[in-house]
């Protein structure tokens, strides 16, 4: 999946200079790192909107057109207003092919629905872990990480161990230890 968007470089910084953006329907970003000085940008909060909506723009490689100059990004944060929730400020790291990345990518629990602990036991899946950080190269960078369901029993819980990691992906709390392999679902009694 290749996601794009388009910004235009700014010179303004600052409160005051952010305000005026956002007044004009723009919104402040930053991009930084690799070789490269950080770059201040602005994108239009319609299409940034509509980006942020799409399912993996804020876990995926994103390439940023700054006045048709393509880079490929990581949005690394991204601050939304406290009451309508549109985006404020994003920061956005450059990706280089050759370096690896940290970054969190989504988890994605399958065959739960055909599993004994909730097809035949009236056990519920609980998810207790949304994301999992990951270091990798771009180029393996995975859309989700899928822990399979299938085999589970009224009462199992699920670790990091259990999910299904491409080759060249790493799970940063797995490198740290197996006392950091932490639950991410369980398999329990459905409250009626």
């Amino acid at each position: 999946m290749s996601l794009s968007i388009n910004a235009v470089a700014r010179s303004e910084e600052g409160k005051g200079a952010s305000r005026r953006l956002r007044n004009q329907g723009l919104v402040p970003a930053v991009i930084y790192g690799g070789d490269a000085e950080p770059a201040s940008i602005s994108l239009k909060d319609n299409e940034l909107l509509k980006a942020v909506s799409t399912p993996g723009f804020l876990t995926s490689i994103v390439e940023v057109n700054v006045d048709g100059n393509a880079q490929k990004v990581l949005v690394k944060a991204l601050q939304r207003h406290p009451a309508t929730g549109n985006v404020m400020h994003m920061d956005l790291q450059r990706v280089q092919e050759d370096a690896v990345i940290t970054t969190r990518v989504p988890l994605s629990f399958i065959n739960a629905a055909q599993s004994d602990g909730v097809a035949k036991q009236g056990g519920r899946l609980t998810i207790e872990a949304k994301l999992a950080e990951v270091r990798c190269l771009p180029a393996n960078l995975p859309e989700v990480l899928e822990v399979d369901i299938a085999k589970g029993q009224l009462g199992d819980i699920f670790h990091l161990s259990d999910v299904i990691a491409p080759e060249g992906v790493e799970l940063i709390s797995l490198l740290k230890g197996e006392d950091h392999d932490q639950p991410i679902a369980r398999i329990g009694k459905a409250k009626r």
